[in-house]
């Protein structure tokens, strides 16, 4: 496929003057193009080249979404194309960019769009609900990962970890993460879980720094239910970044998304070449 309407998403907090999306509009105005903006910065970014439309009309009528930001924007933005079916590659504004494809100096590789020179990955997400007494609450969906935490305090908590409706292991800890393949390599990874090749199916389940001499990361087949319920009052649910306070007997149940987050890539390498160039050697 020749992408012919392209998104360009800003990001003003790491790119407070436009700059860097700038120098990418300009790039991208000798093509055959049609470039979209959200009418938001249609002030601060005013160019003939350019057309403005809603945030939802953006990812409607696009059929590329060009991410400007760290991993949090890659997130947001490939779970929200996802809905769409829509394909996102993003340009690194941040320290490590795990998940971006293109480095500020490297704008040239965009040329490969155009040539049909690039794969398409498709990458496996989660949807989380909370179960309430008053019913069941879709909470989000997740390229990464569900965290329940103790919200940073400093004590721990109880938790309880069920696999379609058998307990598998109760939790005296910080808290739990359950993480997809991609997620595997961010808070997962920290807190002593395995690196998996994204392009296996399956859930990952981390203790945060478990009271226990039984620690393991524990891998699930991708379509198990899980649920974790908690013991302890004010613990905290965190969604790919967005936050949720639990109520003691709410319960989270994580399962696998019928969407998958189409992640471009022009680079031709491999993941684990990606895991020695931004985790290994940096």
């Amino acid at each position: 496929m020749i992408f012919k309407n392209i998104a360009v998403i800003p990001n003003e907090k790491k790119d407070p003057f436009f700059e860097h999306t700038k120098n990418l509009i300009d790039y991208l105005a000798d093509k055959d193009i049609n470039i979209f903006l959200s009418e938001v910065y249609q002030q601060k970014i005013n160019n003939c080249v350019l057309k403005y439309i809603s945030e939802d009309d953006l990812y409607k009528s696009c059929d590329l979404m060009v991410a400007l930001g760290g991993d949090g924007t890659m997130l947001r933005i490939a779970a929200k194309a996802s809905r769409l079916n829509k394909p996102v590659i993003g340009v690194n504004l941040g320290r490590i960019g795990f998940m971006n494809e293109i480095e500020l100096y490297e704008l040239d590789l965009f040329g490969k769009l155009f040539s049909g020179d690039y794969i398409v990955e498709s990458r496996m997400m989660i949807d989380v609900e909370i179960i309430k007494d008053t019913g069941v609450m879709p909470a989000g969906s997740a390229l990464n990962d569900a965290v329940i935490t103790n919200g940073g305090l400093a004590k721990l908590i109880e938790l309880d970890l069920f696999c379609d409706n058998v307990k598998i292991t109760h939790y005296r800890a910080d808290g739990v993460i359950i993480a997809t393949p991609t997620g595997s390599t961010a808070y997962s990874m920290s807190a002593g879980g395995p690196i998996i090749d994204p392009n296996i199916s399956c859930l990952c389940v981390t203790p945060v720094c478990p009271h226990s001499l039984i620690n393991r990361p524990v891998i699930f087949s991708h379509d198990s239910v899980l649920e974790v319920r908690s013991r302890t009052s004010g613990v905290y649910l965190n969604i790919d970044g967005i936050n949720f306070k639990l109520e003691e007997k709410d319960i989270v149940r994580v399962k696998k998304s019928q969407f998958t987050a189409k992640l471009i890539s022009v680079k031709r390498h491999g993941f684990f070449d990606v895991i020695r160039e931004k985790i290994l050697e940096n």
